[in-house]
Formats: structure tokens, C-alpha cells, sequence
């Protein structure tokens, strides 16, 4: 008899995740705002290795965008009562992200920090083109990323790497729609062009 009230009670708790996997944020953050912490636990999922790919390419230590992240996600839980959830979560979440990273940088004086020792993490993160299949070029091209200023590096990350619309993106980073085609535009020539110097790669490759 406890066995099957066991097999019931995990059936119904995988119920429950199961609904809030198909929750859209607003509604995970209204039912975080009713007191079930659960949601909010649900909304971490959901967006933190993208959390931590964008923390990386602002501060470029994977080790310290993870715990960058998570103090995010801390200040996101509080100022909850602010969100719009009618809007997407991540552009909302990104400026308390971004911002928590500058201050991080601000605290350390690294406004820039180039990575010469560090493992690539490449799951889950897609090529910056779509003829990009190889995993050592992906490998190659996330290393080069890194190589590009905060700015330049920032911008491919949000439309490359996460996937943002040109929108969103100027809603982040408080720029018109055109500065950020201009800007992605250098950014992916300036890309290109470390990608030919110092990695050897071929124009025909890229």
C-alpha cells in the first residue's frame, strides 16, 4: 500500500512539472508571485545555460558567468513584481544580467579579459552559420568570439549564439533597430577577419 502511494504521489508531482513546462513565463512568474517557488525554479531552468553563454560573452570566464547567473536570477526573483507578463522573460532578465555583469567587471577593474586558458563549452550552443557543422570549427569560431571587444562580442552572442531578434536586441541594449544592424554588421566583419588571422582559417571556410 506505501508503494502505491508512493508511485501516486511521484506520478502527480511529474504531473505538475509536466503543466509548468507548458507554462509561458508570464504564467510561471504569476504563480511565483502566488508563492509557488516551484515556478520560479521552472523559469531558472529554462534559461540558464542561455544565462550563462550570455554572462561569458560579457565577462569571458565561464566559471564566473555561472555564479554571475545565479546572482541574476536572485535579483530577477525579487524585482519580479516588475515584470511585464504579457512580454518575453529573457529580454527583461538580460538587462539585470548585463548589468550584473558590468558590475562585476566594475568591482575587479576587468573591463577586458581574453581568454588564453579556459575550456570551451560548446553544448547546447549551435554554429554562428548555418554551413558551420564541424564541431572543431564551432570550437574555433566560439574561441574567436571571445577574442572580439565586450561590444562587438556581445552583440554576436545576442543574435548568433541566443537566437534575439534585432527588437529585442535594441530593447536590451537600448539602441535603435538600425544601430544594431550596424553594429552587427562590423562586429561580423571584425569576426571574419580574426577568424582568417589568427586562427588560419580561409576566407571560402567561413
Amino acid at each position: 500500500m506505501a508503494a502505491l502511494t508512493m508511485t501516486s504521489e511521484s506520478k502527480r508531482k511529474r504531473s505538475i512539472n509536466t503543466s509548468w513546462s507548458e507554462r509561458t513565463d508570464g504564467e510561471l512568474v504569476l504563480l511565483t508571485l502566488e508563492g509557488k517557488q516551484e515556478a520560479f525554479g521552472m523559469i531558472v531552468e529554462r534559461y540558464r545555460s542561455g544565462a550563462v553563454r550570455l554572462a561569458t560573452a560579457i565577462v569571458g570566464d565561464w566559471e564566473a558567468a555561472r555564479d554571475i547567473s545565479q546572482d541574476a536570477f536572485i535579483k530577477a526573483y525579487r524585482a519580479l513584481n516588475t515584470f511585464d507578463v504579457h512580454s518575453p522573460f529573457m529580454p527583461w532578465f538580460y538587462r539585470i544580467l548585463r548589468n550584473t555583469c558590468l558590475d562585476q567587471l566594475r568591482r575587479k577593474k576587468r573591463f577586458r579579459q581574453m581568454i588564453e586558458k579556459s575550456v570551451v563549452h560548446t553544448e547546447d550552443r549551435g554554429n554562428l552559420w548555418d554551413d558551420i557543422s564541424r564541431s572543431d570549427m564551432a570550437v574555433i569560431v566560439r574561441k574567436a568570439v571571445m577574442c572580439l571587444k565586450d561590444k562587438d562580442r556581445e552583440i554576436i552572442e545576442l543574435r548568433h549564439f541566443s537566437g534575439l531578434s534585432y527588437r529585442e536586441i535594441a530593447e536590451i541594449l537600448k539602441i535603435p533597430q538600425g544601430t544594431v544592424m550596424s553594429r552587427l554588421h562590423c562586429a561580423r566583419k571584425i569576426l571574419q577577419e580574426v577568424l582568417i588571422k589568427d586562427f588560419g582559417i580561409k576566407a571560402g571556410e567561413i
